[in-house]
């Protein structure tokens, strides 16, 4: 029955969305109390696939994400990315390793993008479902295309310092943490358009600016690749009429009736600063679109996927879907 509301949602959607759905990158498998074979799942993520494990229990996905962190010498980043969710706001701790997922207004939706960006480096990324009730909330997976034009256009809201001075060694591991640069990787270059800039350490400033793309290394697949970062997805306004008009093909959109503003449904508005030219006809090679439903738990390369989701009708049900990264 699962599989069968899966495949009614999947077919209700227009032909004419630019980027088609691949469900051969879907591996998909069942807990039901037996133990998951972490080897195929990491074999599926060498793949470059996306694993679906069914009827998984909370303490379970927490096992499991962890497993699959340590195949790739990531458990101590699962450990800071879970840590770090107390000094965040918008987000709480759930379990061991998971944590709630941004709150959003009415009628919102959650654009294309990886979690995090090049400074983290952020590298899996995993969901898992409570609840999902609502008249929407589709997880819609998107696949990175790398050899697209549109990366050399495109720009990411980074960190960047210069120093007037030589650094000492102890100095330099203070801005790290402080404002999390790498120096002196991470010194400001000619090419950087400054929105802002502040003085953190005497003969040291940190900048605020729009950078050019550079490849991060996947620890997954073993090469460099280009991320679409939320800091990078989030300040661009192509990014969310892209998702907009993808959304409104593929059948997913709903529309406030009483504003029909596309600043109200997008929930990274207040952030976009420029067109800087996001095609997702271009961006991305395929797609995945999954309605999670209770006990489900998706774990994904968060380097060559996307996550997004649609949005729903107010009222219509709950969607409570916690995430975990390393």
């Amino acid at each position: 029955m699962r599989d069968r509301i899966n495949e009614i949602y999947v077919k209700s959607m227009l032909e004419e969305c630019c980027i088609h759905e691949d469900k051969s990158r879907l591996v998909t498998l069942k807990s039901k109390g037996k133990a998951i074979d972490i080897s195929l799942v990491i074999k599926s993520l060498r793949n470059d696939q996306v694993i679906l494990i069914q009827n998984v229990e909370p303490d379970e996905a927490d096992s499991i994400m962890l497993s699959i962190a340590e195949k790739f010498e990531l458990s101590e980043s699962l450990e800071v990315q879970s840590g770090f969710v107390s000094n965040l706001e918008h987000r709480n701790n759930v379990g061991r390793y998971f944590m709630s997922v941004n709150k959003r207004k009415d009628y919102q939706f959650i654009s294309s993008h990886s979690e995090g960006d090049s400074f983290i480096k952020i590298q899996l990324a995993s969901f898992y479902c409570f609840e999902n009730s609502t008249d929407g909330g589709a997880s819609i997976l998107m696949n990175v295309n790398q050899q697209s034009d549109v990366w050399a256009g495109l720009r990411e809201k980074v960190r960047r310092g210069k120093s007037n001075r030589t650094l000492t060694p102890s100095e330099i591991s203070q801005i790290k943490i402080m404002v999390q640069l790498n120096m002196p990787e991470d010194t400001l270059k000619e090419s950087d358009e400054i929105l802002s800039q502040n003085t953190v350490v005497p003969g040291f400033t940190v900048f605020e600016v729009l950078t050019s793309l550079r490849k991060t290394h996947c620890k997954v697949l073993d090469k460099k690749l280009y991320v679409y970062w939320d800091s990078i997805s989030s300040i661009d306004h192509d990014s969310a009429l892209e998702y907009y008009d993808f959304l409104k093909k593929c059948k997913l959109l709903k529309l406030n009736p009483n504003n029909l503003d596309i600043r109200t449904l997008d929930n990274a508005s207040a952030r976009r600063l420029g067109n800087f030219g996001s095609k997702y006809d271009q961006l991305f090679k395929c797609k995945i679109t999954h309605k999670m439903q209770p006990g489900d738990f998706i774990i994904q390369n968060n380097l060559s996927w996307t996550h997004s989701a649609s949005n729903w009708t107010p009222g219509s049900g709950t969607r409570n879907i916690v995430g975990s990264f390393a």
